[in-house]
């Protein structure tokens, strides 16, 4: 999902919402989806990436720049600066952003983005992603944006995923930490967690969204058998 569709996802709940606090939840509905499932983690992981949304857990709201974005006249001052500031959000962006002087080429690009690690089918995404926000960002007409069934996969596998691979194949061995290892008894059997040592303040929330949803088909399952038992 490049940032002209992110920002036209999240325009519901503002409709609705305005800046008031709403749930995870609640946001989740706005996007279009019944229920907080795993799609809808990652349609919120992905306006999150490009800091449409704000706050943590269910305390979250649409950002300042969201609201100018999404409302200041196109062309207005207000507005590109907006939209300049959310295309600059991902980290994997600004990483982009430094090593091209202009705009890229999506060949050159997807060269680039191989060239760190990258798969060719995630730096295909993550490079149409980028070019589409940033001609979204120039005021050109939009040729890169990838079919509407991608949107979720492809914010969240090309440009976390792939942020996340691109910092770790930047970093000094030797500054590479080891994990945390959290290992915990159960009467049925060993829970064990690992995560990494450092992490950023998003990818906690990420963290933190995706073992609510475990630990909730974790409870499904429980019920399963123990209705089973009895």
């Amino acid at each position: 999902m490049s940032l002209g569709p992110a920002l036209e996802a999240i325009r519901p709940a503002f409709a609705k919402e305005n800046r008031n606090k709403m749930s995870r939840t609640v946001l989740a509905k706005h996007l279009g989806y019944s229920s907080l499932n795993g799609r809808a983690l990652g349609r919120i992981g992905a306006v999150r990436a490009y800091g449409l949304i704000e706050g943590g857990g269910d305390e979250l709201r649409i950002s300042d720049d969201a609201v100018a974005a999404l409302n200041a006249p196109n062309g207005s001052t207000e507005r590109t600066a907006a939209l300049g500031r959310l295309a600059n959000k991902p980290s994997l962006f600004q990483e982009l952003s430094k090593e091209f002087e202009t705009v890229p080429s999506v060949d050159n690009l997807k060269f680039t983005l191989i060239k760190k690690g990258f798969t060719a089918e995630a730096a295909e995404k993550a490079a149409k992603s980028y070019l589409a926000t940033f001609n979204l960002v120039g005021g050109i007409q939009d040729e890169y944006n990838p079919p509407e069934e991608e949107d979720e996969a492809d914010m969240s596998q090309a440009i976390q995923q792939s942020a996340e691979l691109s910092r770790a194949l930047n970093k000094p061995l030797d500054s590479i930490q080891k994990p945390i290892q959290e290992v915990f008894n159960l009467p049925e059997g060993t829970v064990t967690i690992t995560f990494p040592k450092q992490l950023s303040m998003e990818s906690y929330q990420d963290l933190e969204d995706q073992l609510s949803l475990l630990l909730r088909r974790v409870k499904r399952q429980a019920n399963k058998d123990d209705e089973a038992a009895n």
